[in-house]
């Protein structure tokens, strides 16, 4: 069972560390720190059961637009549904909001395809993007979005998968709110 909660300072090496295995680098200190202090942010974090963090996603909200910033699992949770579940509890509420962002790797096939589960369509190629090279000596993004994330179809589309993470795990709470899951 995966428990979400929201960034705390204290959570900040850890996650840097999971980062460091996840993207081959992390966020600063400072720019964590950012992440709670921003109104227009919100971070969170996954625990495991024995309460050690198994990963972490945010979004930042500008206006009408809102971005995924990062998204990461330790290694030793990867395929349990920790991305999902982030995701869902992240996506959960896109009042006010007429499009949702980010960017990945376009070598990054896994994440595509956990991007894609949720509705998210490249639109695009952001040059330079990382710091850091890939395997393929490439620093580009692939940029995908959602363009309508208050449709009745994307709400439904996660619905379903809200559904079908909570029969995995035998959650069958009925709530619009998610704090556990299974990748699908």
């Amino acid at each position: 069972m995966t428990t979400i909660r929201p960034l705390h300072q204290s959570d900040i090496a850890e996650l840097q560390a999971i980062d460091e295995v996840a993207h081959g680098e992390a966020w600063s200190t400072a720019a964590f720190g950012e992440q709670i202090k921003l109104d227009a942010v919100r971070h969170l974090v996954a625990e495991g059961d024995a309460g050690t963090i198994v990963g972490h996603a945010g979004v930042w909200r500008d206006g009408p637009t809102w971005r995924i910033t990062n998204v990461a699992v330790a290694a030793e949770a990867a395929g349990n549904g920790v991305a999902t579940a982030l995701l869902l509890e992240l996506l959960n509420d896109p009042h006010d909001c007429d499009r949702i962002e980010l960017e990945v790797r376009p070598s990054n096939r896994g994440a595509q395809r956990l991007y894609n589960r949720f509705g998210f369509a490249p639109v695009g190629i952001e040059r330079g993007f990382y710091d850091r090279s890939d395997a393929s000596s490439s620093r580009d993004a692939l940029v995908m979005a959602i363009a309508e994330p208050n449709s009745t179809a994307w709400r439904d589309r996660v619905e379903n998968l809200r559904q079908t993470i909570n029969q995995r795990t035998g959650d069958h709470s009925t709530g619009n709110h998610s704090n556990r899951g299974e990748a699908a």
